[in-house]
């Protein structure tokens, strides 16, 4: 069984409209369940074009019920249209993609699920357009 924020349906009406509403606009976004286990949305909009992963308060996604992240853990940095999560050490227990630990950076594609602490993120891309999805008029 999955800890993915997106095997879990929304707890309520409320957060499926604020899913909606999400994927409407066409930002990527980060969705996770925090400590209370209720769901939490990060917009990557333009106006970022970085954001602090950590317990620290000061944090721009703050996880701060979560002992096993840092207080100060990665950071998503933004390339164009597209997203990467850098981790250059600057946690102790590591960030980690789809079950890979992260040693420096990676570019993030849409459904990539992402693991700070005990904390399980998945990185929504929704007019993310990828080349090996195209398909050919003659097939």
């Amino acid at each position: 069984m999955s800890d993915s924020p997106l095997d879990a349906k929304p707890a309520s009406p409320l957060e499926s409209e604020a899913r909606r509403e999400v994927e409407r606009r066409g930002d990527p976004y980060l969705l996770w369940r925090d400590g209370a286990d209720g769901q939490q949305i990060f917009p990557l909009t333009k106006e970022w074009d970085r954001a602090t992963i950590g317990r620290s308060l000061t944090a721009d996604l703050c996880l701060s019920w979560d002992e096993e992240v840092s207080r100060v853990h990665a950071q998503l940095e933004c390339l164009g249209d597209d997203w990467a999560l850098v981790d250059d050490g600057l946690s102790r227990n590591g960030s980690f993609v789809n079950g890979e630990r992260v040693p420096t950076r990676r570019r993030l594609v849409d459904g990539d699920e992402l693991r700070f602490g005990d904390t399980v993120m998945v990185y929504r891309a929704p007019f993310e357009v990828r080349e090996d999805t195209v398909v050919s008029a003659r097939e």
